[in-house]
């Protein structure tokens, strides 16, 4: 009772704000509508930055940019800013700003950034990861399961373990429940298995590579998930989702597949509406310009102390509604942009996405994680993780038959398959599809 009425008194705004959000969304916008919203906000945020951001002044004059845009596509003539660019200016970046309160990537890609956080931020991410809830029928403070990690970034000590503290008093506070992603060992899958069975989440969230193999773990062992009845949505995130995962979880689940992008330095960007692949950009927050080559630059719109213009998020998507760049949805999340892999041909190299010998494998029976290492050009070696002991020269024949249907001319002496008990995970506890 007395957890219930703290929830309400310390809810209560941003529950009016999430309403409106909702509003915002709940009837149709032209894209004309949608793009005057976008340059006015903008233009206000721009403004601000121009007076009170000392980096953004400096990089005004810098670059004679203007001060004011016309359209959201005016961005694509800003200079890019990339975490690099951030790294080597961060006196200017952090002016004015505490340096104690900060975003930080995890560094998985390259070295650990830091950006400046305001006070009121928190709200504003509340309000957007919970719009793209309520497109589930998933309420703020309804039961939830998270299989998720960072417990590790919390460090050792007594500042460790208060953060740990503090971690648990806001799970408890939001009504989440949450497993370890990082341990997916069997006895820990059946443990994971048993919560999400007695709790009956209205929500399960998590890194897709770890639903994947809860739901491939539950499927193997014939497990019974029971009363599934308030399950509404499987919210797969932080990772790419192929459509072998999508289909997997929905049936083991019963419930719908939803994707989620985000990142550490930005909150949520955009979630699957209607349909798995229908990922909304939440475009009131963000303008996301996607370039020929399909990476993404995203320019906040939120009440920032300091916000990201024309940033290069470094993540290659597929867009379906987009003109002049400004992409309104997804269909897809690439990656990051470096990923591809490279297979010998009769005609040379060729060069992959991921995605698709990602796809090809955990449609073979027993795989559940899929990473690469590419020696040189001409040699790629796939580590495989199985629930079983796999023959690997038949999983190599499959994978072949199944690469050639878009790739006749592949050759298969390019390729080595290994079985590994555990994957390498980054140090944000994402699997990493790269290992060196």
């Amino acid at each position: 009772m007395r957890a219930s009425i703290g929830r309400g008194i310390l809810f209560a705004e941003r529950h009016q704000r999430l309403e409106q959000k909702i509003a915002l969304y709940r009837e149709p916008k032209s894209r004309t509508e949608i793009e005057r919203t976008q340059v006015e906000r903008f233009n206000r945020l721009w403004a601000r930055c121009l007076t009170q951001v000392p980096f953004y002044r400096s990089w005004r004059q810098e670059h004679a940019l203007p001060t004011s845009i016309d359209r959201p596509s005016d961005l694509r003539y800003f200079p890019k800013i990339d975490k690099e660019l951030l790294i080597s200016r961060s006196a200017e970046v952090f002016a004015g700003a505490s340096t104690k309160r900060a975003y930080s990537t995890g560094g998985s890609t390259g070295q650990p950034t830091r950006f400046p956080r305001g006070k009121g931020e928190t709200t504003d991410r509340w309000v957007n990861n919970y719009l793209g809830r309520a497109w589930w029928d998933i309420r703020p403070l309804e039961p939830q399961v998270l299989l998720w990690g960072h417990a590790h970034l919390f460090g050792g000590g007594l500042r460790g373990r208060l953060a740990r503290a503090q971690r648990a008093g806001a799970d408890r506070l939001l009504n989440i429940v949450r497993l370890n992603a990082y341990d997916l060992s069997e006895p820990a899958l059946q443990a994971h298995y048993e919560v999400i069975r007695d709790r009956n989440p209205t929500s399960l969230v998590g890194y897709t590579s770890a639903i994947f193999k809860l739901a491939r773990y539950i499927d193997r062992k014939g497990l019974d998930l029971g009363d599934t009845s308030r399950l509404r949505a499987v919210i797969l995130s932080a990772e790419t989702a192929s459509d072998a995962d999508l289909a997997t979880i929905e049936r083991v689940f019963g419930a719908r597949a939803v994707i989620e992008y985000g990142a550490a330095e930005t909150g949520l960007m955009a979630m699957s509406q209607g349909q798995p692949r229908a990922i909304q950009v939440l475009w009131d927050s963000f303008i996301c310009l996607v370039s020929d080559d399909g990476s993404l630059a995203v320019t906040t719109l939120d009440d920032r102390l300091f916000p990201l213009i024309n940033y290069a998020i470094g993540d290659c998507v597929e867009a379906v509604d987009a003109a002049s760049g400004n992409a309104l949805q997804f269909r897809s999340i690439l990656g990051r942009q470096q990923e591809i892999v490279q297979v010998a041909s009769a005609q040379g190299i060729l060069d992959l996405s991921p995605i698709l010998p990602v796809h090809i494998l955990k449609n073979h029976p027993g795989i559940v994680g899929v990473q690469f290492r590419q020696e040189r050009s001409d040699a790629l070696h796939i580590y495989v993780q199985a629930d079983h002991e796999l023959d690997l020269d038949g999983v190599s024949r499959f994978f072949v038959r199944e690469l050639r249907k878009d790739h006749p001319d592949l050759r298969a002496d390019s390729i080595t398959f290994h079985q590994v008990e555990k994957q390498a995970r980054t140090r944000a506890g994402k699997h990493a599809l790269f290992v060196s």
